[in-house]
């Protein structure tokens, strides 16, 4: 896969995030996010190679995120959406289809849960089903690489 286009096109796509966050703001601290913008931009596109950069780029990102977040809570779940896509081609794990499924599927979970957080006004539910949901995936996870560990080294670590 050609991964050349994603990393401009996710970053693209956090653009109109933040555009769509300062435009629907209302007020001047939608000018944030758009400020926001350059040390991701920054990192992303002139320290390619700086120690690092992945970590200072995910942290960057989020704050992002945050201000969006803050703004409307679509905008910063799109943000976060771009942000988690830039930061996952980084570690090269955007691979293939599959991938991309997975990604899907981490952006639909969410965009439900952020639509049930949105209806209900409560936050400590949905929150609560996140961290028992994260916490079945990392279980899962878990058991998968220790029965590959098993199986292709054939010793308990």
């Amino acid at each position: 896969m050609n991964r050349a286009f994603l990393k401009p096109g996710f970053f693209l796509l956090m653009v109109i995030g933040a555009l769509g966050a300062a435009v629907t703001a209302h007020s001047t601290a939608g000018y944030l996010c758009l400020l926001l913008l350059i040390p991701v931009g920054g990192l992303l596109f002139a320290v390619p190679h700086w120690h690092g950069r992945i970590f200072y780029l995910a942290c960057s990102g989020e704050i992002l995120v945050l201000a969006c977040g803050a703004l409307t809570i679509w905008a910063g779940l799109f943000t976060a959406w771009m942000l988690a896509g830039v930061v996952l081609l980084e570690l090269g794990m955007l691979e293939g289809k599959d991938d991309f499924g997975v990604f899907m599927l981490f952006c639909c979970v969410t965009l439900v849960l952020a639509a049930v957080i949105q209806v209900s006004d409560h936050v400590l539910v949905p929150l609560i089903l996140l961290a028992a949901g994260a916490g079945l995936v990392l279980f899962f996870q878990d058991i998968r690489n220790y029965q590959l560990r098993k199986k292709y080294t054939g010793a308990v670590p």
